[in-house]
């Protein structure tokens, strides 16, 4: 597996880094909002039996909170 990793360019591990703490960050928010019962929140999802409505928060999350980091980080490359 590290050789796999270490074979991948320099700005593809670069990006996948970012996205994957910008997913972490946004799945850690998200369980504090869910913790704390924000808006009902803890409730709504509660009284989803099929789980979907729990994934696709999740998914839609995660995604946003990615694509924003990875955004950032990019941004960033040209500043020491």
């Amino acid at each position: 597996m590290r050789r796999l990793w270490m074979s991948l360019p320099k700005l593809i591990r670069f990006m996948l880094v970012h996205i994957a703490n910008g997913m972490v960050i946004g799945c850690s928010f998200l369980l504090v909002l869910i913790w704390f019962d924000v808006a009902g929140l803890a409730g709504l999802l509660e009284s989803d039996t099929s789980g979907l409505a729990t994934f696709l928060l999740f998914f839609q999350t995660a995604l946003t909170f990615g694509a924003v980091s990875m955004g950032v980080a990019v941004m960033h490359l040209g500043e020491d």
